[in-house]
């Protein structure tokens, strides 16, 4: 997501559409535009939660082998539910073409150089250990594959805090105690439907840009294309100090190529 306003209420439809159709297609032209062939490549989503993202790039660019990794099991009939639903096809892709894998935190299960594409959307703000992942990006991609990264938002940026559902507040999260946001959250919807609003905000990391390209440098991960997402904001006046760079950049995409 990159919105400038977020949505105030969890839209099942709106979620697809803007996953299926956006997230996928915002994916795809990032890496293509440099001339790389996503059509029989094989690709690798990091944190791919529901798989729509990953169905909408199947179906969109074509690649031989799609695996989506994720910490929590997929629930495969409830994507087809969805896709049904948005009458976008029958069935799902075939399951040589498009799987789906449960993941450890900080290991992927895949052979070293397996994949020419890597790619990850809205999921290194939760990351425990960043580094610890971006080490198997690398690992497990082609000597001369590409890593595509989406990460919005950072948490120091007016939304970093994921709470536009509950605490419509800008930098909520920078200004008052953790301690208090969790009470005001608990029983309340999150951002992302598969769980609840304060694990969501306790998952969140305090990556920074400059953090993010230090975590990639330490992967062997050099940054060779980049675009910032940035947003008119507010600064309250106790943020007044904090680095401009921290609070204005929502959030990046960028490709990544091992050094």
């Amino acid at each position: 997501m990159t919105l400038s306003e977020p949505p105030k209420e969890h839209d099942p439809v709106k979620w697809f559409v803007d996953h299926f159709d956006d997230a996928a297609q915002q994916i795809i032209d990032f890496i293509s535009s440099d001339d790389i062939e996503l059509a029989g490549a094989t690709i690798a989503d990091i944190g791919s939660g529901d798989g729509i993202i990953d169905l909408g790039v199947v179906l969109k660019a074509r690649p031989s082998k799609l695996v989506g990794y994720d910490v929590k099991p997929a629930d495969v009939e409830a994507l087809r539910r969805s896709m049904i639903a948005a009458g976008v096809e029958e069935s799902l892709p075939h399951a040589d073409t498009l799987t789906f894998v449960q993941s450890e935190s900080d290991r992927v299960p895949a052979p070293n150089d397996t994949f020419d594409v890597v790619y990850s959307w809205s999921v290194f703000e939760h990351v425990d250990e960043p580094v610890e992942m971006l080490r198997e990006v690398h690992r497990i991609l082609k000597p001369d594959g590409v890593f595509f990264l989406q990460l919005w938002p950072f948490f120091n940026s007016q939304h970093g805090g994921h709470l536009w559902l509950t605490i419509d507040e800008p930098f909520a999260h920078l200004t008052r105690s953790s301690f208090a946001i969790e009470q005001q959250l608990k029983g309340e919807p999150a951002t992302d439907p598969s769980r609840a609003a304060d694990d969501e905000f306790r998952s969140l990391n305090r990556l920074t840009l400059d953090g993010l390209q230090r975590a990639l440098l330490a992967a062997h991960l050099r940054i060779a294309k980049i675009e910032l997402m940035a947003e008119a904001a507010h600064i309250p006046a106790s943020l007044a100090y904090q680095p401009i760079s921290d609070l204005a950049i929502s959030g990046v995409k960028l490709l990544a190529v091992a050094f």
